[in-house]
């Protein structure tokens, strides 16, 4: 199967489709999907881009609004996850997942599905410490606080991608696991992004969910964005199970946003969406755990004296009535529906957009009743619902600083002729050497808890392996005098919160 990977996308689906054609037609292939890992910006309309967590100058309706209101239609089927630029409001309402238009689907905060025989998982947002622990709590209109919480990986739906037994082909998330540069060349990445020095060598660039979920999953690939660079690294879990890495840019010409990888896939299974069904029956089984609430949750662990269950793989009988549940027919339904009036080009400026109400999605309701399972947002907006148990469910800030990982006018629109191509530069890139200064020792100070979070988060990700430390540190050298940044990238890499 080919498969087209694109980093962060901004928006720009125009051009993405367009530069997938263009790659396609240069190396005589058909892609038969595309991912999208992050930043994928489904705005609707005005109203959703109050939604969005970035300033007022970088906020643009892009194109997206044109495959929602049905102008124009995805070529290729489309999966993506979300970021921590997004219209959260409308994301909020396909918690599960689901099509958010004709042909492009969103994996929901957490999701598995399958495509062919791939199986394809991923998780939605960036990780923050002093949010990991709390419940999806946030809905529209939002707070300037909330906004930016909304789309913060919480620890539930790590937990329940622990869960997974199965072999996972592809993973999907928007930051890097955390310690994926002590894998590969962390020289030529340092070569292209001096301002990560500090944070390779105390090792705390990158995701500590996605760490733990790298190591226990062991996927075949996995696909990140985020940092606006390409890298790639190979992580030998053992002799047997290896991960390929790779990580792309934004959208933007000259940039590596997006390359096309050949995945092998069996046949005779068509290329169709479908349900996963141990990812359904893992939904099933932690119902009971999830939680709406600003407070800290923390799951089961199986620890001495538990006495609910706290393994949540399923079983081969609590599979088969999932499966049951969707009458043994797991494609998921082509079922999307506009809920709110899109944006029409051409229209005078709505100078009175304002943030929507929480509302439901038909969709995400439809899922629920099937599975017997809570919709989060029916439970933000308080309507009344009656589910059916599960059998037997106990057996056994800081505010985020907008990211710009260049100069800042890289973030806004980039005006493109109408013949004009973007160019994806495939040359080798040269580069210099350089080392790194030893690992800082710093004392941390907070006004809240975040420090005492952040021990508890680092208990419930469970044992992390350890790393060698990035190449080139040597702990009795001098520190080289070290390069002063603009003031507008010193504030992106501090240790502080930060969403590059």
């Amino acid at each position: 199967m080919i498969v087209a990977v694109e980093g962060c996308a901004h928006g720009e689906l125009d051009q993405i489709y367009k530069s997938v054609e263009i790659l396609a037609n240069q190396k005589g292939v058909k892609v038969d999907l595309l991912i999208c890992c992050g930043d994928f910006q489904a705005v609707r309309n005005e109203n959703d881009l109050q939604c969005m967590a970035v300033p007022d100058k970088f906020r643009h309706m892009c194109t997206f609004y044109k495959y929602y209101s049905g102008e124009k239609t995805a070529p290729i089927l489309t999966i993506f996850i979300g970021g921590n630029h997004e219209a959260s409001n409308y994301l909020q309402e396909l918690a599960y997942g689901g099509w958010v238009a004709p042909n492009i689907y969103y994996l929901g905060y957490a999701g598995v599905v399958q495509v062919g025989n791939l199986r394809i998982a991923g998780i939605s947002g960036i990780f923050k410490a002093h949010d990991f622990l709390r419940g999806h709590f946030e809905k529209s209109p939002y707070t300037n606080g909330t906004m930016r919480s909304a789309y913060h990986v919480r620890n539930l739906e790590v937990f329940r991608l622990k869960q997974l037994k199965g072999k996972i082909d592809i993973f999907l998330s928007h930051d890097w696991p955390r310690g994926i540069y002590n894998y590969a060349d962390t020289t030529e990445l340092l070569h292209w992004k001096p301002f990560f020095r500090n944070e390779i060598a105390n090792n705390t660039l990158g995701s500590q969910a996605a760490e733990t979920l790298l190591h226990e999953l062991k996927p075949n690939y996995w696909f990140s964005a985020h940092l606006h660079c390409r890298f790639a690294a190979t992580v030998n879990h053992n002799d047997e199970e290896k991960t390929e890495f790779l990580a792309l840019d934004k959208c933007l010409p000259r940039r590596k946003y997006l390359e096309l990888i050949d995945i092998p896939h069996e046949t005779p299974k068509s290329i169709e969406l479908s349900y996963d069904p141990e990812w359904l029956a893992i939904l099933r089984l932690t119902n009971h755990l999830l939680s709406v609430q600003m407070t800290s949750q923390y799951l089961p662990s199986g620890g001495p004296g538990c006495r609910e269950r706290w393994d949540f793989t399923p079983s081969e009988k609590e599979i088969a009535d999932v499966s049951e549940c969707f009458q043994q027919d797991l494609r998921i339904p082509v079922n999307f529906v506009k809920t709110v009036e899109p944006f029409r080009f051409g229209n005078q400026v709505n100078r009175r957009a304002r943030q929507p109400d929480a509302q439901l999605n038909p969709q995400t309701t439809e899922f629920c009743r099937k599975l017997g399972i809570d919709d989060p947002m029916r439970m933000l907006i308080g309507e009344p619902v009656t589910l059916p148990p599960v059998e037997n469910p106990d057996e056994i800030s800081l505010d985020d600083i907008e990211e710009t990982n260049d100069n800042v006018d890289d973030a806004a629109p980039v005006k493109v002729e109408e013949n004009e191509l973007f160019v994806i530069d495939t040359n080798p890139q040269k580069r210099t050497k350089m080392t790194l200064p030893p690992p800082v020792t710093e004392t941390i100070t907070s006004e809240d808890s975040t420090v005492k979070d952040s021990s508890a988060v680092e208990q419930t990700l469970g044992n992390i392996p350890e790393t060698s430390g990035a190449e080139g540190v040597d702990a009795n050298q001098d520190v080289p005098a070290q390069k002063k940044f603009k003031r507008r990238n010193q504030a992106l890499y501090t240790t502080e919160e930060s969403d590059y």
